[in-house]
C-alpha cells in the first residue's frame, strides 16, 4: 500500500514539473521514462543530498530533442539536470553523453531554471538499462547526480 501512496505521490509531482520545461521545448511532449534503482549520489548547489535522494529517476524527452534527468528526493523536491537532447559524442558504441544547459529545481512548491553548463554520462545508449552521471556548475554552485537502475521496479 506505501508503494501505491508513493507512486501516486509522483505522479502529482510530475505534472507540475512539466509546467518547468524550457520555453523552447514547446515542440510538444513525446514520453516520460520512469526508472526504480538506487540514488548513489546527490548534490544540490553544492550541498549534500544523497541521504534525501529516492531510488527513482525520471527521464523526459521532447520532439525538438531536449530531455531532462530528474532526480525526485524524500521531500518531493525535483532536482533536473536539462540537456538539449542530442547527444555530443559517443564515448564508445555502448556509451553516451548529454551535455546541461540548465538546471530546473522544484523545491517546496517553487520552480526556478537556472543557466548551468555541465554533462550528463550514461553507460549504455538506452537510459532504461543505463548508470546515469550528471555534473553541471551554475551560479547557484555545483549539481552532481548519480544513478543505476535496477533490473526491476521494487514489489515487482
Amino acid at each position: 500500500m506505501r508503494r501505491i501512496v508513493s507512486f501516486l505521490s509522483l505522479l502529482v509531482l510530475i505534472p507540475a514539473s512539466l509546467v518547468a520545461r524550457p520555453a523552447h521545448a514547446d515542440d510538444g511532449f513525446k514520453g516520460i521514462d520512469t526508472l526504480h534503482g538506487t540514488c548513489k549520489k546527490l548534490a544540490v548547489a553544492g550541498k549534500e543530498r544523497t541521504s534525501d535522494c529516492r531510488g527513482v529517476l525520471l527521464n523526459t524527452r521532447y520532439a525538438d530533442q531536449r530531455t531532462g534527468f530528474y532526480f525526485v528526493t524524500t521531500d518531493g523536491a525535483m532536482i533536473t539536470f536539462s540537456s538539449p537532447g542530442e547527444l555530443s559524442q559517443r564515448e564508445s558504441k555502448v556509451a553516451g553523453a548529454y551535455p546541461v544547459d540548465m538546471m530546473i529545481l522544484k523545491i517546496e512548491g517553487d520552480v526556478r531554471r537556472v543557466a548551468a553548463k555541465g554533462m550528463c554520462h550514461t553507460s549504455k545508449l538506452t537510459i532504461a538499462t543505463a548508470k546515469l552521471n550528471c555534473l553541471a556548475d551554475s551560479e547557484l554552485g555545483r549539481f552532481e547526480g548519480e544513478f543505476v537502475p535496477g533490473t526491476k521496479p521494487p514489489g515487482s
